[in-house]
């Protein structure tokens, strides 16, 4: 949901950045800021610097800068909505509801209400009436600790638990058969979890969104091994992974993540100390659960059963990455072993070993179909890969793996290009354009830095320059969006307001920029202006030259050239002491 300036404004205001951060990292006083050691990378001398007069953060070792809502979507790796939402939460603010949307509202609220009160159900029998299904799990290794911290819970054997459990809570039949939770037959509801050991599905900031269910008797004789709950208007199984709300910080500090596909084997993996795992929910790894995880890293190694199931997933899955520009590894289980069944028999250690030097996803897919069986397998392998291959849009990497794996299967990268070529996959995109070459753009970065800080100096010269002064894309936009303004001043003044308005990217500019404050005076201002014009005259000189070059005998543009030369000549001899007016004309 979008929400207007007023109300952004008002979160804002409504929560000091200090105590916030603080709240995450610990912060110390260091003259009339706060400093610590940045959150975003490892570094032994703190140089994460916040401002509370101006309600920002800076990071001098990475370069991360924005205001309090940035801080939360980076820490917490959550949507601008999302750390919306969780700021006006944390400051009692109640945020304004879409227009024809507080029946779909009161129905979410209730869903959320219904699967947290089951929650407590199936928790409270597990710790009250679960001795056998205890005993399940801790012969399959996984003790009391991890069941507290994954919350595990017990659907008991009774048609009706749940149903009269809920009974007198105020929730509305509407809500209870939409839940998923239960069946009708005869004018009859029924619970559909029973006799199974509850995985309860959070969202990654700890709301409750649906349930797996795992039979634990012997002498059961349920169709299904599992169970989940189905889809829901709180629960789409495709955006979520299992266990993602315990792990996050975790993924962020080993900077990769493990991806396997059950609850049990996250379960069993987390206790034995890979605590960096996710698991995707016995789905086909979809781009939403990748683009979620890509928030915390984008070192994915994919570690799925020994089986033909868990090798085709595998290779579906290493697809779905690389359209993502994820570029996975793969933890090639033997055959006949699941990552639980592999830790029991050769343990942590030799695990460990396989995590540590896992494939690329072309080894795996070599391996996978058997490329080195006999010419036939090697030919569709590669087929195989080059198709994968074709799904890569950045054009360096393409190039890395195409190198890559002519080098592993002992062909010429030559051939690779033309299959790629020939197969007419997606176009590569162009570089990014956007890093900034400080020594290029020096005195447009100096001049936006006067703007930033001493607006009042710098306005009365706006009408005299244009965006053609500015040759960075960035600088340029930001010049336009600040002449845009009846009073750029009074636009300024708010810094953290302003970071809201711009891209991540530029946030770590601006930021940069604010915090790097040098001496603002007129004489500096008209240095710069002067220096601005001069390099607007030299670049169109090298634009000139380019013409000429190609069109030798074009008289206008060799009359363009003395014209362009004699005005830099004239603007170098008087920046050196000409007024900013003159210098200007």
């Amino acid at each position: 949901m979008r929400y207007n300036q007023q109300t952004i404004d008002k979160v804002r205001e409504a929560n000091n950045i200090v105590d916030v951060i603080n709240s995450y990292v610990p912060l110390k006083k260091s003259g009339a800021n706060f400093k610590t050691r940045c959150p975003f990378h490892d570094e032994k001398t703190p140089s994460f610097i916040v401002s509370p007069s101006k309600q920002i953060y800076k990071c001098f070792g990475c370069g991360k800068g924005g205001n309090v809502f940035t801080f939360l979507m980076e820490y917490e790796k959550i949507t601008f909505p999302e750390a919306v939402q969780k700021l006006a939460q944390r400051a009692h603010i109640k945020l304004p509801e879409k227009e024809g949307s507080s029946q779909k509202q009161s129905l979410y609220n209730e869903m959320y209400k219904i699967y947290e009160l089951a929650h407590k159900y199936y928790s409270k029998n597990l710790q009250k009436k679960g001795k056998e299904a205890k005993n399940f799990l801790k012969n399959r290794g996984v003790e009391s600790d991890t069941i507290k911290k994954f919350q595990l819970g017990l659907a008991p054997d009774k048609w009706d638990g749940l149903v009269s459990f809920l009974k007198g809570k105020g929730l509305s039949k509407k809500a209870v058969m939409k839940s998923g939770l239960f069946s009708q037959k005869n004018q009859r509801i029924y619970d559909k979890f029973r006799k199974r050991i509850i995985f309860p599905i959070f969202s990654t900031d700890g709301k409750i969104l649906a349930f797996g269910g795992r039979i634990y008797k012997e002498d059961d004789d349920s169709s299904v091994k599992y169970l989940n709950s189905p889809e829901q208007i709180i629960y789409q199984k495709r955006y979520q992974l299992y266990g993602l709300n315990v792990t996050k910080r975790k993924i962020i500090d080993a900077k990769k993540a493990l991806v396997v596909e059950g609850y049990m084997d996250l379960c069993k993996l987390y206790q034995f100390g890979f605590s960096n795992i996710v698991a995707s929910l016995g789905t086909a790894l979809t781009t939403q659960q990748i683009k979620l995880l890509a928030r915390y890293t984008k070192n994915i190694i994919i570690l799925y059963d020994g089986d033909e199931a868990g090798y085709a997933a595998t290779a579906r899955a290493i697809k779905t990455c690389l359209q993502n520009d994820i570029f996975p590894s793969v933890v090639m289980m033997p055959r006949g072993y699941d990552p639980d069944s592999y830790l029991d028999e050769f343990g942590k250690d030799d695990l460990a070993q396989l995590i540590d030097n896992p494939l690329s996803f072309y080894q795996f897919l070599g391996k996978y179909l058997q490329a080195d069986l006999d010419l036939e397998h090697k030919r569709k392998a590669l087929d195989a890969i080059i198709d994968d291959l074709g799904l890569i849009s950045d054009p360096t990497q393409k190039e890395l793996f195409v190198n890559k794996v002519a080098e592993e299967f002992k062909i010429d990268n030559v051939n690779i290009i033309k299959s790629l070529n020939q197969r007419k996959k997606k176009k590569w995109k162009k570089y990014s354009e956007s890093k900034i070459d400080r020594k290029q753009y020096i005195e447009e970065r100096e001049f936006i830095g006067m703007i930033l800080n001493k607006p009042e100096l710098v306005e009365p010269h706006l009408e005299s320059i244009d965006d053609s002064f500015f040759t960075h894309p960035f600088y340029r936009k930001f010049f336009n969006m600040i002449k845009l303004q009846k009073t750029p001043a009074d636009f300024l003044a708010n810094k953290a307001s302003l970071l809201d308005k711009l891209e991540p990217e530029e946030r770590d500019m601006i930021s940069d920029i604010i915090f790097s404050q040098s001496d603002a005076s007129e004489k500096k201002l008209n240095k710069l202006l002067a220096a601005l014009r001069i390099r607007r005259l030299e670049n169109e000189l090298l634009k000139i030259n380019k013409k000429i070059q190609n069109n030798p005998d074009d008289y206008k543009n060799i009359k363009r050239k003395r014209d362009v030369l004699k005005k830099l000549h004239q603007l170098k001899a008087m920046a050196k002491g000409g007024s900013v007016r003159k210098i200007l004309r």
